[in-house]
């Protein structure tokens, strides 16, 4: 992961670990959400590949946790959209 990558997904991880916290989804959602961003900060700790195709795990999470569209999710993320592509 390059120095350019490290912002964005540390973003991403807190901001997962931030709506989980809130519990303001079913247990079945939030069961995803925690699986998704537990995955993604083990693949940022253990340097282990595909930490992009992870965070849009993260992403989609996110948005069937939140019942928002992608880009709302994102809104407070731009980092995180433009690193991934979601930003157009």
């Amino acid at each position: 992961m390059s120095a350019t990558t490290a912002e964005p997904v540390e973003t991403l991880i807190r901001h997962g670990w931030d709506v989980w916290e809130q519990g303001a989804t079913t247990d079945y959602y939030a069961d995803r959400l925690r699986d998704a961003v537990w995955e993604l900060e083990e693949a940022v700790d253990y340097q282990r590949p595909g930490v992009d195709l992870l965070a849009r795990r993260v992403v989609q999470a996110l948005t069937i946790a939140t019942g928002e569209e992608v880009d709302e999710v994102l809104e407070p993320m731009p980092t995180v959209a433009a690193w991934l592509g979601l930003d157009q």
